[in-house]
Formats: C-alpha cells, sequence, structure tokens
C-alpha cells in the first residue's frame, strides 16, 4: 500500500493540508449540532453527533499515518517536531468537536430563549476562525515551494493575526455566555447551568486549538 507522502510527494505540507480540510469538515458539523440542540431535536442531534464521530476517526486515521510515516529527515526549513505538534493542535479542532457532540447529546439539556443568541453569535465567531485556519492550512504548500519568502509568508502572518483576533473575540463572547446563564441559574437549575458553561467552554476549544496551530506556522516562518 502506498503512503500518504508517496501519494502526495515528499512534502509533509500536502498531507497536513488535507489533513486540515478534513478536520474542518468536522467542525462545519457544528451548526447542525448546535441548532438541533437550540430547538430540542435531540433525535438530529444523535444523527449529526454520530457523523462527527465517523468523521473525526477518518481525520484521526490520515492523522496517524502521517504522524507514523513522516520522514525522520525533510529537506527543509522545518522542524520534525514542530510538524508533530502542528498536526496534533490542528487534529485537537475535530476532538473538540467531538466533545461537543458529546455533552450536547449526553443529557437533553434546555436552551431558555434568552440565551439562544448568545450561543449563536459564539457559535458563528467559532466557525470563523476555523475557516481562517483552513485558508492557512490551504496555503502550507504554497510557503514550501516559495521556499517560505515573499509575499505568501506575509499572507499567512496576516490571516494568523486575523486568527489571533478571532479566537480573542470567541473568548468574549464565551465569557459573555457563561455570565447570562448564571444570571439565569435560578430558571437552568445547576446542571443544566453546568452544561450550558461546558458546552460554551468546549465551543471554544476550536479556536483556542486553531490559534495554537496559528502558533506553530508563525515559529515555523520564523525559524526558516
Amino acid at each position: 500500500m502506498r503512503t500518504i507522502f508517496e501519494l502526495f510527494g515528499k512534502s509533509p505540507f500536502e498531507p497536513l493540508a488535507k489533513h486540515g480540510q478534513m478536520v474542518d469538515d468536522v467542525v462545519q458539523e457544528i451548526t447542525p449540532l448546535i441548532e438541533a440542540l437550540l430547538v430540542q431535536d435531540w433525535s438530529e442531534a444523535k444523527e449529526v453527533a454520530d457523523r462527527i464521530s465517523r468523521m473525526e476517526h477518518r481525520a484521526d486515521e490520515l492523522k496517524a499515518e502521517i504522524r507514523d510515516h513522516l520522514p525522520r529527515s525533510i529537506f527543509l526549513p522545518v522542524d520534525r517536531g514542530d510538524l508533530l505538534r502542528l498536526l496534533k493542535a490542528q487534529d485537537a479542532m475535530a476532538d473538540a468537536v467531538e466533545d461537543l457532540a458529546v455533552l450536547v447529546t449526553m443529557r437533553q439539556t434546555p436552551v431558555p430563549d434568552a440565551l439562544k443568541p448568545h450561543v449563536r453569535a459564539l457559535m458563528d465567531q467559532v466557525l470563523h476562525a476555523a475557516k481562517t485556519w483552513l485558508t492557512i492550512s490551504k496555503l502550507l504548500p504554497q510557503l514550501r515551494e516559495a521556499a517560505f519568502t515573499g509575499p505568501e509568508v506575509k499572507k499567512v502572518l496576516d490571516l494568523i493575526d486575523t486568527l489571533d483576533e478571532q479566537e480573542w473575540r470567541s473568548d468574549q463572547l464565551g465569557t459573555q455566555l457563561g455570565r447570562e446563564s448564571v444570571h439565569l441559574e435560578d430558571e437552568l437549575g445547576a446542571t443544566s447551568l453546568m452544561f450550558i458553561m461546558r458546552i460554551g467552554q468546549k465551543l471554544g476549544d476550536v479556536p483556542n486549538h486553531a490559534e495554537t496551530a496559528g502558533d506553530m506556522v508563525r515559529l515555523m516562518l520564523a525559524k526558516g
């Protein structure tokens, strides 16, 4: 059987970009998952969660193949350990979505109408950050072809700055959701409050991991 690197050539960046697309496919399932939560369509939530689990597993398989076949010697201005840490951070985005799906389907937690706009605002910002990371991931092969020089580098660094800002905005929206949830503690009850808080935190983990991946790319560019 041909390895991922035999299919894509000696560069690790094409497989990393392919993995990034698979991760983004998982992340895009956040929308139907959260919408099912907000309208309390638990059968739909279960279907989406099952789909997320299958997709995340396929991304894990590709991650393992990249990790296991990553050459020990790569004639690029990139450290093998940095590549593995980048892969891990990228994959953690899909892991966070799977964890989110588990939370949503573990208990039929009602979300009060007053909180729904806050949940959707956080979700939208999380998806914006994930899409920015996908753009960066797709540019990785071009960086390699440009030998980590030229306008491609500035474009990627600008995108990483945008990603940092989007992660910060996600944090702010997550904090706001938490505060608004606490205000409704008497209505929600302790258990529902805990689940909504955890759902918000897990949503926020997606841009957190995207930012970490961006930091790894910034580090590789600095070393190059």
